[in-house]
Parts: structure tokens; C-alpha cells; sequence
């Protein structure tokens, strides 16, 4: 057997008002409906949690113990009704997705933002690429997402934030050819690049495509981090956003190598679920543009 809301809530009203009469007048059923809630949970718990001094009720060690966990339980379930109720993802769980140049660069002054304006909300983030993350919105299990070139169906809204700019780079002490490269110079190195769920995979193969070659080795990595770290020790070429890596540059570890045609930028959205907007997650949405204006983040 498994304890019942109906008997906390029973507990928690008796421990309070000081009687099972007053506590079943409150909740709205008869004395003998709620003696049996509290004999049933005695019976599950295996321990007395009033005594009884004729109308009125004290509690027991145990009971003591008990009413902080009844206080916990029901105000979880009266959250888990307003959330649900007023369809605000602020009221209990924000399931956030975002790509990984916002999540390197942004994602952790988002989360300290959010904990100072809603010190109760409990976050669950997803990083991942374009296919990943839409796939997850489209199925209801996302709230709000940073991507790039998103496929998502009618019921979620898209807000444009930019471009991500896009860039091949390569390790400072890499030996590379002068001048500006084109599609068939770059296809005879080694390349690392993220996986084909990621749109910049796609990218990818149409900037080759442009140049009438295909690239003779291709990695794959589904880290930018990993990527970024396989570049810097000379791995392999990758195409990534150059925002990750402009600190890198700055410090003189990796190199922007020049390429014609120019690689295209990736627009970028902020989506949504419709059925959940309102004033507070708004209030996301700006705060998560404010961000990535903040530490320019796309163009």
C-alpha cells in the first residue's frame, strides 16, 4: 500500500486545526471518512500519529516528523495544479534547449539569472544540435530553445535573435597553404565537423558542393567543446562558430583560414511552445535576448 494525497492532506489539517472534526469540516467530508483516512495511514507508516485527549488531538513524535514531509507533499502538489492549470512552465520545471555556442557562452549567466528572479524554479537543460533539439520541441519536450535553422511544427513559435556566424579555423601551428582557400584546396585536409543531425553538417557539404568536390576525409564530433579542443591540438581543420573561437584567436592559438566562396551564416531562433506563452515566459524570452545582445553572441 502506498500513502494517499487525501491522507496527507487529512494529517496536515488535523495537526493544524487540533481536531478530526474540525479538520472534516474544513475538507468537507464526514468525521468517520477522515478517522479512517488517518487509521489507514497509521497502518501504513506502522506508527500512532496523534494523541488523543477527548475532542482534541495532539502530535506524536512521529506525527511531528511527518508534518514537514506533509507540508513538502502538498505544496508540490498544489504547484503541480497551478502549473498545469495556468500552463506556466515558471511555476515548476523550465526544460531549456539551446545550441552550443549559447550554451558556452551564455547558458550560465541565464541559470544565475533565473535563480535570483525565481529562486523555487528548477531547471532541466538539453544541448544539442539543430535535429536534436527540434525533435525534442516538436514532441512537447521542450519549453523554450536557442537554434540554429529550426524545423519545428506549427504549435511552436519562432522569434529570430541573428546569425550565427560561421567560420573554418585551425591550430596556429598548423601548415596551411597562403592566400585565400577554395572548396578543393580544403578538401584534401583533414576535416572534423559535427554529426549529419547537426545543420552545420549540412553546411558543410553544400559549401564543398559549391566547389564541385567532395572533402576525402571527414570527421565527426557531436562536442563543439571536443571539436574546439581536437582544432586547437592539430587534429584536424573544423567549421564551427566563430564566436566560440574568438578568444581563442585573440590569444593567437587558432587562425581564421580565409575561403571563397564565404561560408553562410546560420539564422538563428528562439522558439517556444505556444500553448505555454504568457507575461512570465516573456519575460525568458527577453531576458534571454538581453543575454546574447550582452555577450554578442550572433550578429
Amino acid at each position: 500500500m502506498t500513502i494517499t494525497l487525501s491522507q496527507v492532506r487529512a494529517f496536515e489539517r488535523i495537526a493544524r486545526l487540533g481536531s478530526f472534526h474540525a479538520a472534516a469540516k474544513h475538507v468537507g467530508i464526514t468525521q468517520p471518512s477522515i478517522s479512517q483516512r488517518i487509521k489507514d495511514l497509521e497502518d501504513i507508516l506502522g506508527v500512532e500519529l496523534f494523541t488523543r485527549n477527548g475532542p482534541r488531538v495532539a502530535l506524536t513524535s512521529e506525527g511531528h516528523a511527518l508534518l514537514e514531509y506533509a507540508d513538502r507533499l502538498l505544496e508540490t502538489a498544489d504547484d503541480v495544479v497551478v502549473r498545469f492549470k495556468r500552463r506556466d512552465p515558471l511555476l515548476g520545471l523550465l526544460r531549456i534547449g539551446v545550441n552550443e555556442s549559447f550554451g558556452l557562452i551564455c547558458l550560465t549567466d541565464l541559470m544565475r539569472r533565473l535563480e535570483r528572479q525565481y529562486p523555487k524554479l528548477k531547471t532541466s537543460v538539453i544541448v544539442g544540435d539543430t535535429g536534436m533539439v527540434s525533435a525534442l520541441l516538436n514532441d512537447h519536450q521542450l519549453d523554450l530553445a536557442v537554434i540554429s535553422e529550426p524545423g519545428v511544427a506549427n504549435h511552436v513559435h519562432q522569434v529570430p535573435i541573428g546569425r550565427n556566424e560561421l567560420a573554418w579555423v585551425a591550430s596556429s601551428d598548423m601548415d596551411l597553404p597562403s592566400g585565400t582557400l577554395t572548396p578543393a584546396q580544403l578538401a584534401a585536409h583533414h576535416l572534423i565537423v559535427s554529426p549529419q543531425t547537426a545543420r552545420l553538417h549540412t553546411t558543410m557539404t553544400n559549401w564543398f558542393a559549391q566547389g564541385g568536390v567532395a572533402p576525402e576525409r571527414v570527421s565527426t564530433c557531436n562536442s563543439l567543446s571536443v571539436t574546439l579542443l581536437m582544432v586547437r591540438s592539430g587534429f584536424a581543420i573544423g567549421l564551427v562558430p566563430i564566436r566560440v573561437v574568438s578568444d581563442e584567436m585573440a590569444q593567437g592559438r587558432m587562425v581564421r583560414i580565409p575561403v571563397t566562396p564565404a561560408v553562410g551564416a546560420h539564422r538563428v531562433s528562439l522558439c517556444y511552445q505556444i500553448a505555454q506563452f504568457g507575461p512570465n515566459l516573456q519575460a525568458i524570452v527577453d531576458l534571454t535576448k538581453e543575454l546574447i545582445a550582452h555577450h554578442q553572441l550572433f550578429k
